[in-house]
């Protein structure tokens, strides 16, 4: 009777074997296995390379990653709100495009005040991240960058996308109350994160 066995493997010139049945044959014909081959091939042996051979030419720098600042640029109105700025509560964007592999840690978020004649320059920015096209956010919203920007905040690190060279770091921003000429609010962004040397 031919059998319906759980391991099935194909030997050349013998067919279908599993556990040293032929599959279809009559039950108790049995075929010699073939040599099982080794799952993985033995090591190696250990070889010493000498201690110069991780090092670079001469006045080249070792390949690496760096922990830098990348500035984020308004790409209009110099960032700044109010007078000589965004009318009212207009978005602007800053904008920067790391020419290595950069993936952003932290973000740093400084207001300025230009004027305040008026009272009326005293909002902070708020705004939402993009990596490219990717919010990087848990839910779509503007987010309080003068908190998580502040410079002596405490545990404000985020983890974004790692940006490839060329793409596109971008935050929209816009204030929480409106500056109104003369009184104007300027916005500084900047990104630290891991840069690849």
């Amino acid at each position: 009777m031919a059998g319906y066995p759980r391991v099935i493997g194909y030997h050349p010139g013998v067919g279908y074997v599993a556990g040293g049945y032929v599959v279809g044959d009559e039950a108790g014909a049995m075929v010699p296995h073939a040599p099982m081959l080794a799952v993985h091939p033995a090591p190696a042996p250990a070889a010493h390379s000498a201690p110069w051979r991780p090092m670079m030419a001469p006045g080249s720098p070792p390949l690496g990653e760096g922990h830098v600042p990348m500035p984020l640029n308004p790409e209009t109105f110099n960032g700044t709100w109010g007078a000589n700025g965004a009318a009212g509560n207009a978005m602007i964007t800053f904008s920067g495009r790391p020419q290595k592999p950069f993936k952003m840690t932290r973000i740093l978020a400084r207001t300025t005040i230009l004027s305040n004649a008026n009272g009326t320059a005293n909002g902070t920015p708020l705004g939402q991240i993009f990596v490219g096209t990717d919010l990087q956010q848990a839910e779509l919203g503007n987010i309080d960058l003068a908190t998580i920007g502040a410079g002596g905040s405490f545990d404000t690190w985020v983890s974004m996308k790692q940006a490839e060279p060329g793409v596109w770091i971008r935050l929209q921003i816009l204030l929480t109350a409106t500056a109104v000429a003369p009184d104007s609010v300027q916005v500084n962004i900047t990104g630290i994160g891991h840069y690849l040397h």
